[in-house]
């Protein structure tokens, strides 16, 4: 993000902890956070993480996508278009390499968010996520292990999964170039409803079928 970007993230962030009657110490306290980086990020001094920013969203009782989100279109708008090139840049994920851009931002109050997150092909991620309500992903290009629970689902391109969001999740790259998912969520906003994440499960990923039929082929003409 620019330094605009983020200066305009960490103003919508303390109006909403203001608004919230809560202090940086109150607030760093429930999420795991210093009390120096929230007021550095409130003061558009540092950048966060995406899953930083769902747990001081869900925390304030805002959804994360307010604060990319320019005016407020208004209530009394019954759709709103956007075009191609509106989200602008993807914004990396600090911890795990991954890109966010955002697709949908409505009005205050929206019941869905929509973005595309592109996965590197050297995943640095092995945090798995967790939060209210329901998911899809849509695999756009590349091969994915998407790691559900203690679930291991491989994906390639034009595959998609549906599935209740509470339970821990994360996609992991398998393929040989980055992959790109569209997602939509429905996002809790119910009291105490906090985002948060746990350790990937022991397992070894799964390789996409046509790495592990080029691995096979490979073996052959050797021989």
């Amino acid at each position: 993000m620019g330094t605009s970007a983020i200066a305009e993230v960490g103003a919508k962030l303390r109006q909403a902890r203001v608004a919230k009657g809560m202090t940086l110490r109150a607030a760093g306290e429930k999420i795991g956070l210093s009390t120096a980086f929230l007021s550095r990020l409130e003061r558009g001094q540092v950048s966060s993480s995406i899953a930083h920013l769902i747990r001081i969203s869900e925390l304030y009782g805002i959804h994360v996508s307010t604060l990319f989100a320019g005016p407020d279109p208004g209530a009394d708008r019954t759709h709103v278009v956007f075009r191609a090139g509106d989200a602008g840049a993807a914004q990396p994920i600090e911890t795990t390499g991954y890109r966010y851009e955002p697709v949908i931002r409505g009005w205050a109050g929206q019941m869905i968010d929509a973005f595309l997150l592109t996965f590197p092909v050297r995943n640095r991620s092995d945090v798995m996520t967790a939060h209210e309500g329901e998911e899809m992903l849509y695999l756009l290009r590349g091969h994915i292990v998407f790691r559900l629970g203690r679930e291991e689902i491989p994906l390639e391109a034009g595959d998609a999964i549906y599935f209740k969001s509470d339970i821990p999740h994360m996609g992991e790259n398998i393929g040989d170039a980055d992959a790109q998912a569209l997602i939509v969520t429905t996002p809790g906003r119910g009291p105490g409803r906090e985002f948060g994440w746990w350790r990937v499960p022991p397992g070894p990923a799964r390789r996409p079928r046509r790495a592990r039929a080029k691995k096979r082929s490979d073996r052959r003409r050797r021989r």
